[in-house]
């Protein structure tokens, strides 16, 4: 037996073959091979087992991925299977990306400056005015009513 069965042929499918066509071709011969109904072939559960495990490879899309990967079935560029390998370890590490632009120069500090002051100008007129208004509505509720 191969190092790495070939669950494409076991099954008697295409690689292209979707989820519902593995399982209708699984159901056909499982109910052909199944070692039950061969009991005195000591090969039949071993055929059985074969098919068990390409059934269960190729309708569980992560392992048909690795599956293909691993036997060069897979598309050349398929971002998915690419994903999918480097996330269990089956392949290089993407591409480096392209680099960064240049970041922008730091400000002069004469406008570093200006602008400091004019955030701490903001800041207390912000602040003045916030006190202002609570200093008038604390005051509201302490008027005494005109007789």
């Amino acid at each position: 037996m191969p190092a790495v069965a070939d669950h494409y042929a076991i099954l008697g499918v295409s690689p292209s073959a979707t989820t519902a066509e593995i399982r209708q071709a699984y159901r056909r011969l499982v109910a052909h091979e199944h070692a039950d109904r061969h009991a005195g072939d000591p090969r039949a559960l071993e055929r059985t087992r074969a098919l068990n495990l390409a059934r269960d490879v190729l309708v569980d899309p992560v392992r048909r991925a690795r599956f293909d990967l691993a036997c060069g079935q897979a598309p050349a560029h398929d971002p998915l299977v690419e994903t999918v390998a480097r996330t269990f370890g089956e392949a290089p590490p993407a591409a480096p990306r392209a680099r960064r632009a240049a970041p922008i120069a730091p400000a002069p500090s004469w406008l570093r400056g200006a602008g400091l002051g004019l955030l701490a100008a903001v800041t207390a007129l912000g602040v003045g005015v916030g006190v202002g208004a609570a200093v008038q509505t604390a005051s509201r509720g302490k008027r005494k009513p005109k007789t």
